[in-house]
């Protein structure tokens, strides 16, 4: 593991400082300044979250003993929290509210059992103007004024491509957030008691698979809840950094006109697609799991149970 930390600049602008910095290869240990001595680990730009870092601590740190909060692992990232739009903690999110969310002064203790381990900030992009001003030669495959006719209309074209496909994503997740959302509702009503008949005709073996139903139910449910909350959260995050993708599309790629740090902005609309593509994935994931393993499981002891009390009042 490496020492995490931002680019040496004199940039006052964390957002600038964190869009040039390179995504982590690896877990990267970053200290903490106190006594006793304390790390944690970072990820800078995942690939599942490309503006975004997260942070672990290790098993067993005694974090109960140096308590510190969202706030000051923030600072110690170099990050101001009024550029943290949404926070995670251990699974649970909140919106930065441009810093003064007061879940930012909260003392972490550690992520309770069986919880999602990772704390996650994620930030704010850039203005258009800082972005273009700051992106250094190093970040390029070319200076962008070497390239040629040909390669410039083939990043324009590509960031085209990458954008309406990120749009299409977006299309596919508002109809997806719609299905998550009425499933969620099914879930709810199929989780109840068996009725008198369904206890009175069904036998011991059936009322324990009902109760093992319920169960599976009342996890996908929590399951679909989380990647519903995952969802809204992202409508937020991302909105800042949509907003840059537009000027620039505007601005550039529509008139076809250069500019600096061309070669930057085709990675950032690829990895925007692809994020968004990745997150359509795992939404229809957890859609397809959570009515199989929820939904139609609990439906078929249901069925199995409904046709046991049908057969024998028929035969009184």
């Amino acid at each position: 593991m490496s020492d995490g930390s931002f680019p040496n600049s004199a940039m006052s602008d964390c957002r600038v400082a964190f869009a040039l910095r390179p995504p982590s290869a690896n877990w990267e240990t970053v200290q903490l300044p106190t006594n006793p001595p304390r790390a944690f680990w970072a990820w800078f730009k995942p690939q599942h979250l490309p503006t975004a870092i997260v942070l672990q601590f290790p098993p067993g740190d005694g974090s109960s003993a140096v308590p510190v909060t969202p706030r000051h692992l923030a600072q110690i990232l170099g990050l101001d929290p009024a550029c943290v739009p949404m926070c995670s903690l251990f699974g649970f999110s909140f919106p930065g509210q441009g810093g003064t969310a007061p879940y930012f002064d909260h003392a972490i203790t550690g992520p309770p059992a069986g919880a999602d381990p990772n704390i996650v900030f994620y930030v704010d992009p850039p203005p258009m103007q800082a972005t273009t001003a700051y992106v250094e030669p190093s970040d390029c495959d070319e200076h962008d004024s070497e390239f040629t006719a040909d390669q410039i209309e083939e990043i324009f074209d590509s960031m085209e491509r990458d954008w309406k496909g990120s749009l299409q994503s977006e299309r596919q997740l508002q109809s997806l957030q719609k299905q998550l959302l009425d499933l969620q509702v099914r879930l709810g009503t199929m989780n109840r008691d068996l009725g008198s008949d369904e206890r009175l005709y069904s036998d011991r073996s059936d009322q324990d698979d009902w109760q093992e139903a319920r169960r599976a139910l009342r996890d996908a449910a929590t399951r679909l809840a989380r990647y519903i909350k995952e969802m809204d959260a992202g409508e937020t995050v991302y909105a800042g950094k949509k907003r840059w993708f537009v000027n620039i599309r505007k601005s550039y790629i529509i008139p076809r006109i250069t500019f600096d740090g061309m070669g930057s902005a085709r990675q950032e609309f690829e990895v925007y697609r692809s994020t968004m593509q990745n997150l359509v994935t795992r939404m229809q994931s957890a859609y397809h799991h959570a009515r199989q393993e929820g939904e139609v499981r609990a439906q078929q002891v249901l069925n199995r149970i409904a046709t046991k009390v049908a057969s024998t009042k028929h035969k009184r």
